[in-house]
């Protein structure tokens, strides 16, 4: 799975104008990291990870830094999409949102796609993982949050993620509920209209 990433990923940095657009692109792996290769742990022995996340995008804005007590250029960093293999083989894709100096996007993390194994994840899927990812880059930067576009796909991420599935299912019933009650009261109301031969 590791390689299939690092195999997509860099196809997708050979687009320097694209990547930078996003704050360039880098990959970090758990399995590379020093105290994972120093003990020479097999994956099931660690909680394995691959990280594609963004670097600096400068927001061509100004903002007032309390902590270093000045106006410097705004930036925002480190929108990810990630892979978290547990040590029982299950794989979740993972994005996270753009961190910035002018605002916050209320979410932590989406989950938007999950796997029995490894080897389920192909080059297919990954190409479909990118392609979400860079989209979400889009909709939670700060240029772009007020479009009602890209909140809508975001909702929709949100939508599709099993943890809240049932959280946003409750809320539609209630307002489909509350539209039926609304559009009932005025079937009756029309009719009764009808019946009285005012309409």
């Amino acid at each position: 799975m590791d390689e299939r990433i690092q195999n997509q990923f860099n196809f997708q940095i050979h687009d320097k104008n694209s990547a930078d657009v996003l704050g360039s692109l880098y990959i970090s792996r758990a399995k590379d990291e020093e105290e994972i290769k120093s003990k020479k742990l097999f994956c099931t022995q660690f909680i394995n990870s691959t990280h594609i996340f963004t670097g600096s995008r400068f927001l061509g804005l100004h903002h007032f830094d309390r902590e270093k007590g000045k106006f410097t250029v705004a930036v925002e960093r480190n929108a990810q999409l990630w892979y978290s293999q547990s040590p029982s083989g299950d794989v979740l894709v993972f994005v996270a949102p753009y961190q910035s100096d002018l605002g916050e996007i209320i979410e932590n993390e989406i989950i938007i796609d999950r796997f029995n194994n490894p080897y389920d994840v192909k080059d297919k899927h990954i190409k479909k993982h990118l392609s979400i990812f860079f989209k979400y880059c889009s909709c939670t930067s700060q240029h772009a949050t007020l479009n009602m576009n890209n909140y809508l796909f975001r909702r929709y991420l949100l939508l599709k993620d099993f943890r809240y599935r049932s959280t946003y299912r409750k809320r539609l019933l209630d307002v489909f509920e509350r539209l039926i009650l609304i559009l009932l009261g005025c079937a009756a109301v029309w009719a009764s209209l009808y019946a009285g031969g005012k309409i």
